[in-house]
């Protein structure tokens, strides 16, 4: 029922400010692994609203919480979030292999398929932690807007562990230690771990209290301490959500 009545208030929401729409079009770039031209979509035209936006607990934000967002070339069957082609060469031969075997996809593939394509090709990319933190997250909110909850709440775990190391180290960007204490108390929330998600928000108060302090981070200061009220209010299990 959460996630029915949250799904519900977004699109009553979209329906009265028509304005607030995204809009896409077509762009060509290079297959990088086949080296073949490859049609894909492209943002037109957006504003901030896409922060206000549900994967806002996740902290990720359009255009990877689209579907039309993932990048799939079907000559050689490589997927990718928007933007993110630029391979190491190590990182094409073994996409490369896995693409050889791997069944292959329709260019108008499903989105179930290309969300599996995609997490099978990043579990093959060198990313560098706090890269692999966010398309956990973004692959975490496709799944859970595809129907795939489970496969949602299992990124979610890796994702989170993931930051909650990052958040041992003294040397994390401020941003970032900000970022991550918001959608790990989260996280623990919609796992059921209340007090948990209560300390990790107790702790994100008092650095947004150094940061608005600081020219650099008051304005995300600012935005994340109005989200924490909402954050409060996730329940148990089901989609990333308020309880609203």
């Amino acid at each position: 029922m959460k996630a029915m009545r949250w799904a519900l208030v977004l699109a009553l929401v979209m329906a009265a400010l028509p304005a607030q729409a995204t809009t896409w079009g077509t762009d060509t770039i290079r297959d990088p692994v086949s080296g073949k031209p490859c049609r894909v979509s492209s943002p037109a035209s957006f504003g901030g609203y896409i922060y206000q936006w549900p994967e806002k607990y996740d902290q990720v934000f359009w255009p990877l919480t689209d579907p039309m967002g993932i990048w799939f070339c079907a000559d050689s069957g490589f997927a990718a979030f928007i933007g993110d082609i630029q391979l190491e060469a190590g990182e094409k031969a073994a996409i490369a292999a896995f693409l050889r075997d791997a069944p292959r996809l329709p260019e108008k593939a499903t989105v179930a398929a290309k969300l599996d394509r995609l997490e099978a090709i990043y579990a093959l990319r060198q990313l560098a932690p706090d890269v692999r933190a966010r398309i956990l997250r973004a692959l975490a909110y496709q799944y859970q807007s595809d129907g795939r909850q489970a496969k949602a709440d299992a990124l979610r775990e890796q994702a989170g562990a993931l930051m909650a190391s990052r958040l041992q180290d003294d040397a994390l960007p401020p941003d970032l230690r900000l970022q991550y204490l918001f959608v790990t108390a989260n996280y623990a929330r919609e796992r059921g771990d209340a007090a948990g998600a209560d300390r990790g928000l107790e702790a994100l108060s008092a650095q947004l209290e150094d940061a608005a302090k600081d020219d650099a981070l008051k304005d995300y200061a600012e935005y994340l301490g109005g989200l924490i009220a909402a954050s409060r209010t996730i329940a148990p299990g089901g989609a990333l959500a308020p309880d609203e």
